[in-house]
């Protein structure tokens, strides 16, 4: 497999100090005798005082990328972007293949967008997870011989907790409404994103303005609202391999043309340059995320504190975050001012397959005006000719 570098200056030491402070990694697009329609993109590090188990206390950073269209900024949309379990959020929402970067499509359409790897993702900070004796043991087979010799006993014994995830996207969310000037940021989040966004959200109805959830993933109606004793035992890290993502996807391939073939090299390459060391693991085609965290506040009570506009869209064929999941937490939404949207021939992988671009310009449309082609309410099935039909 062709190998792509990442475009970040990885080795850039992190200076922590005041509550905003941050270091620009990388920027581009940024001279001013550019297009005025340019997108520019900077990447940076904002730091934090880290409220996980697996490293309290120690200050962390929080990679945090940005993209806006040139030109005067004080009446756009900002936009924050979090992605799912295990892949980072530039493979997941910025994917550098033709129109598919949901972030780019975002930029292009006016609204001052930001995108945000939570701690264990990307070039975020990756508590513990440099020990890959700290893997889950049923996946260590997978780095013999290297990095592991053999199998070893986890030194840290314990999963992640999503309060940690929380604490994360309000330091990110404070960071850009000082730094941009506003009251509220708009959500958009993947998959296992939803109970991070979804949750939030309900715990901070102030800062945030409508909310786009993509096929959110474990909703329980009854869940917890409270956690269990913590530090939960369990493992900390799990390998996420190029190969069982491809064959997970595959199951969920039942149309014709519904992905572009050439796409997943893209796809690989990226979420690789976006782990360097793990991608120097086992076969070279790893890379490290989170174990499923101790969860909790993702239930009906949360769900009932959730009052701001909500779009949630979800590929026809997607088996990863069931369908009826999703039902009942959209039955649940504590507004009324709020959109299902199912897409024909489309998967969990909705946003790397053909059928993309409803997704894009459904949800630029939805943060723009709080609509889905003029409704603000309702439920709808979009067919593979884009032709919009409302759910009896």
């Amino acid at each position: 497999m062709k190998r792509i570098a990442c475009s970040l200056a990885l080795a850039v030491s992190l200076s922590v100090g005041g509550p905003l402070l941050q270091r620009v990694l990388h920027a581009q697009g940024a001279r001013a005798e550019d297009d005025p329609d340019q997108i520019v993109s900077i990447d940076r590090f904002v730091p934090f005082l880290s409220t996980s188990l697996a490293n309290p206390g120690e200050q962390a950073h929080l990679f945090l990328r940005e993209k806006f269209r040139r030109g005067p900024r004080h009446s756009r949309g900002v936009v924050l972007m979090v992605a799912g379990a295990t892949t980072p959020v530039v493979p997941s929402l910025d994917l550098p293949f033709e129109n598919y970067s949901f972030m780019g499509f975002l930029a292009k359409s006016g609204f001052d967008v930001f995108a945000m790897d939570l701690q264990g993702y990307g070039l975020s900070a990756r508590p513990r997870m440099d020990d890959p004796c700290n893997t889950q043991p049923s996946q260590q087979s997978l780095l013999i011989p290297y990095p592991l010799a053999k199998p070893c006993v986890p030194p840290y014994p314990f999963k992640m907790a999503i309060q940690s995830d929380w604490d994360e996207i309000d330091r990110v969310v404070d960071y850009i409404r000082q730094y941009r000037g506003v009251d509220k940021v708009n959500l958009v989040s993947w998959s296992r994103g939803g109970p991070r966004t979804g949750g939030y959200a309900s715990q901070h109805p102030e800062k945030v303005d409508k909310m786009v959830l993509y096929s959110p993933a474990m909703y329980n109606r009854t869940g917890p609202s409270d956690p269990p004793p913590l530090p939960e035992p369990g493992y900390l890290m799990q390998i996420a391999s190029i190969a069982n993502m491809v064959a997970g996807w595959d199951g969920q391939v039942h149309c014709d043309n519904q992905f572009r073939p050439d796409i997943r090299e893209t796809i690989a390459n990226t979420i690789l340059a976006f782990d360097p060391l793990g991608s120097t693991w086992g076969n070279g085609t790893l890379s490290r995320a989170p174990l499923q965290n101790t969860l909790w506040g993702w239930n009906f009570r949360a769900a009932q504190g959730i009052t701001v506009p909500t779009l949630i869209i979800r590929g026809q064929l997607d088996t990863l975050a069931p369908e009826l999941l999703q039902r009942n937490l959209f039955a649940d939404l504590g507004t009324d001012h709020k959109i299902f949207v199912t897409v024909q021939c489309a998967s969990h992988y909705l946003a790397w397959e053909t059928q993309h671009m409803i997704l894009l310009r459904a949800a630029a449309e939805w943060l723009r005006a709080g609509t889905f082609g003029d409704q603000v309410a309702g439920s709808f099935f979009v067919d593979t000719d884009g032709e919009v039909h409302p759910e009896q």
